[in-house]
């Protein structure tokens, strides 16, 4: 085999050889990783049962904070209901103690008027003076006839009383008692002191004679403070003495002392008092405007009424510390099921992607196989057609080059390199082929050479059937003809030798044969799953 067609086995082998298989990309591993219809429905699934889990948390959640924020409302109204309670059988049993000792008094003036003397029925009474002011008797025009008073003597009954503190406020101590010495070392001590107001009511019976005269001793009570301070409702308490047949305030404890409204008639409280004799209401206490949760209860046999207010939202605080907790547990618990759900999610992505790759690097492994066959098949005809083409060419008694779309040599027989006259090399350029034969004197060159090797380019190139004239080895004379090839480059074809020689055998070779081709394995296709 001569060396151009070794050379062309090389060339033919290093065509297939341009294929790698890192450059095989499957089309469905450029695709984006669908989801299919089971892993869609255990996602579902997933995500179905965490926002069931998470609604069920906030549900069971939501339902024990209600019940809390229940619990500690029903305690509070039962601690302020059983304030108000106590608070107005303290108040009747005060009333019912004037009034006891109004009745003695009443009987003794029925007796013998002459003999009765306050200052000395004062000091047979302490429980009387303990709740009350003063004691006195007026005439049918209410003036004060006798009085545990002295100053009070003379005067109209209500002037009488125009000093007095009722009205005023007055400041107890922590505990509710009343120690003017000793406020200032209370509010070191035991805490600030305790604001209270009373205002003036009368307790008055009749007397049998004469005609018009009447007995009566005004009412205060310091054991409201006492029952306030033992009580302790919260921020910003209230206790109040209320009359219900008037809707006037009587007597109030608290922060609410100190500027306080005294008209409630118009009030929704003291509607609310009217409508149910006991019980709780929740709104703006009309005597300071606060909200407040209340609780009211009537004093036994009197038009009065006592209310304890106590701040909702101080009540509360206890519930909404719980419910606090209660929502960052469910927080917590609404968090660890999302994070449980996404690692879920994120297991059946991966197991989904990692059975995706295995698929596609099992279908690139056939695709690889299958183009490996070809490959082999393709060498195998390629071989089997440079064999024809060279048998062809060497047994072919005129001369014949192949040259690529570049105008370089690629391929010759013997009878063209012995009849061109000059030495040829593997990607010899055309024109300079031509300059070495007008080097070699092989055509006239005595003029413009490039101009002349131009020309003869141009002939060639065009395929003219005269071609160019030429010496021979042997004295003859040789045509060269050029022939365009369609899918580019064209041949060169040198007619007329009179000899026809064989071509001398190649000499050694180092290179190493390409395989012989093999029968295509069949290439199986994965299923592809969309």
């Amino acid at each position: 085999m001569s060396q151009s067609s070794k050379r062309r086995r090389r060339r033919t082998g290093s065509t297939s050889a341009r294929f790698r298989p890192s450059q095989l990309v499957s089309v469905e591993s450029a695709r984006p990783v669908r989801i299919g219809a089971v892993e869609l429905a255990a996602c579902a699934a997933v995500l179905l049962v965490a926002v069931t889990l998470i609604a069920l948390i906030w549900m069971v959640t939501d339902r024990a904070v209600q019940e809390q924020r229940a619990t500690v409302r029903e305690r509070a109204e039962q601690s302020l209901v059983g304030s108000a309670a106590v608070m107005a059988e303290t108040i009747a049993h005060e009333l019912r103690v004037i009034d006891q000792s109004l009745v003695i008094l009443q009987s003794a003036w029925k007796t013998d008027s002459a003999s009765v003397e306050l200052g000395k029925w004062q000091k047979q009474m302490p429980a009387l003076t303990a709740v009350t002011d003063d004691l006195f008797i007026a005439d049918e025009r209410h003036i004060i006839q006798q009085d545990i008073l002295p100053q009070a003597v003379g005067q109209g009954v209500g002037a009488a009383y125009v000093s007095f503190p009722h009205g005023a406020l007055e400041e107890y101590g922590a505990d509710g008692t009343k120690d003017r010495d000793a406020l200032v070392l209370q509010a070191v001590t035991t805490g600030a002191a305790i604001d209270a107001r009373s205002f003036l009511m009368y307790v008055i019976r009749p007397l049998d004679h004469p005609k018009g005269w009447l007995i009566g001793a005004s009412y205060r009570s310091e054991e409201l403070a006492k029952l306030f301070a033992a009580a302790s409702p919260g921020y910003s308490p209230l206790v109040a003495l209320i009359d219900t047949r008037r809707g006037m305030l009587q007597a109030v404890v608290g922060p609410a002392a100190r500027r306080p409204q005294t008209d409630l008639s118009r009030s929704a409280l003291v509607a609310e008092m009217g409508r149910v004799p006991n019980g709780t209401w929740e709104g703006t206490t009309p005597i300071d405007d606060v909200e407040r949760l209340h609780a009211y209860h009537h004093v036994p046999d009197r038009d009065m009424a006592v209310v304890v207010g106590a701040n909702l939202a101080d009540l509360m605080a206890p519930a909404e510390n719980l419910a606090a907790g209660e929502h960052a547990v469910a927080l917590g618990a609404s968090a660890l099921v999302l994070a449980i759900g996404g690692v879920v999610l994120w297991e059946l992505y991966t197991i989904r992607a990692h059975r995706r790759q295995k698929r596609t690097m099992e279908r690139n492994r056939n695709e690889l196989d299958r183009l490996r066959a070809e490959e082999a098949g393709t060498t195998g005809r390629a071989r089997l057609n440079a064999a024809r083409l060279a048998t062809v060419m060497d047994a072919a008694t005129d001369g014949i080059a192949l040259f690529d779309s570049g105008l370089r040599l690629v391929q010759w027989n013997h009878p063209f390199l012995r009849g061109i006259g000059v030495v040829l090399v593997k990607e010899m350029p055309l024109d300079a082929l031509l300059r070495e034969q007008a080097a070699q004197g092989l055509f006239d060159a005595t003029g413009d050479i490039e101009a002349e090797i131009g020309r003869r380019m141009g002939i060639l190139r065009s395929g003219e059937t005269a071609g160019l004239v030429q010496p021979g080895p042997d004295g003859e004379t040789l045509v060269l003809r050029g022939l365009p090839v369609t899918e580019g480059g064209f041949m060169l074809l040198l007619n007329g030798l009179l000899r026809w020689e064989q071509a001398p055998p190649p000499p050694p070779s180092t290179e190493i044969d390409l395989p012989a081709a093999a029968e295509a394995p069949v290439a199986v296709a994965a299923p592809i799953e969309w």
